[in-house]
């Protein structure tokens, strides 16, 4: 009985991928895709540890994007297992669920509605580019389909545009995520938006003083800078007190070090630079032996505090 075997050295990529999901994607995600296609051609297994290890990235930045690609349709992550979807398929469902209105049916619905009509001039503008039909028709779907007023859709289009965005399948999967989030008023896409400023500010402002502003934050150091300010309510100087005290008793950038300083003034209460510099000259004073010891990260396991984070993300 003769034995067939079709020993490929490429992997076919999906033009739907291509053209509808890569442009928008992070460039770590498009590596794990890509890395996972190959695997699934080729039949081996790999676990996400191996994968980020090949990769160069962390196994929650892997897990992340099989997560990010599972909800994209790009493919089926379940249970630990990867299946890659048939894309003509997907395509067709997507379209199915997305159905966007004819140009046709959009010019009667400007001519009765002048707000809707003015969308168009401004976001040429924002864009700066000549929308094409297409372009219309997808942003008269967020405002029919999504429920985004055409005063949304502008502060959508600014803040996509903000992150140098101007991609339409990009500002589609934003609108999407608003929709999904509740953002779809001009109370909470201003809300939104001034958090994201905030967030933006707080986390340059520690990256310059951590001095690795020339490089992305890890998802894990991403979520500790996340917890401090949304969860702790730490401004940029109780980080930087935290990060002089780590400095100090560790001569090196440690996270969780700083953590666990934080963690405490969070847990007893302390939000102010002097009400924090008072209480570490307290507990130096009772505890000169020791040196700090509460604040040491020599015990902490690294696998464990990233499993942590990955849970909380």
């Amino acid at each position: 009985m003769p034995k067939f075997n079709y020993k490929m050295n490429f992997i076919p990529v999906p033009i739907d991928f291509m053209e509808n999901h890569m442009p928008a994607a992070n460039g770590a995600y498009v590596k794990v895709y890509l890395l996972s296609l190959s695997l699934a051609v080729s039949g081996r297994e790999m676990s996400t540890a191996e994968m980020a290890e090949k990769l160069n990235l962390l196994e929650s930045d892997v897990v992340n994007a099989l997560e990010y690609w599972n909800k994209n349709n790009a493919l089926s992550y379940s249970g630990g297992n990867v299946i890659f979807k048939n894309a003509e398929k997907v395509s067709a469902e997507k379209q199915e669920n997305t159905q966007k209105k004819s140009m046709e049916e959009i010019s009667d619905a400007m001519a009765e509605n002048k707000a809707l009509a003015d969308l168009c001039a401004i976001s040429q503008e924002i864009l700066g580019k000549t929308l094409k039909n297409k372009d219309i028709e997808t942003l008269y779907w967020f405002y029919d389909e999504l429920g985004l007023s055409p005063e949304v859709i502008t502060m959508l289009l600014e803040y996509c545009v903000s992150k140098d965005k101007r991609n339409m399948n990009y500002i589609e999967k934003v609108a999407i995520s608003w929709h999904k989030n509740g953002i779809t008023t001009l109370d909470a896409a201003d809300k939104f938006l001034t958090d994201e400023r905030d967030k933006s500010g707080y986390f340059y402002s520690l990256r310059k003083l951590f001095g690795i502003e020339n490089r992305s934050l890890s998802k894990t150091e991403e979520t500790f800078l996340k917890t401090w300010h949304d969860e702790y309510g730490m401004d940029e100087n109780m980080v930087g007190l935290a990060y002089e005290y780590c400095i100090m008793h560790t001569s090196k950038l440690s996270f969780p070090y700083m953590n666990s300083i934080i963690k405490r003034w969070n847990d007893i209460n302390i939000h102010t630079v002097d009400a924090a510099e008072s209480d570490h000259e307290e507990f130096k004073n009772k505890n000169k032996q020791n040196n700090l010891n509460v604040y040491s990260d020599d015990n902490y396991n690294y696998e464990e505090l990233e499993k942590i984070m990955q849970d909380k993300m």
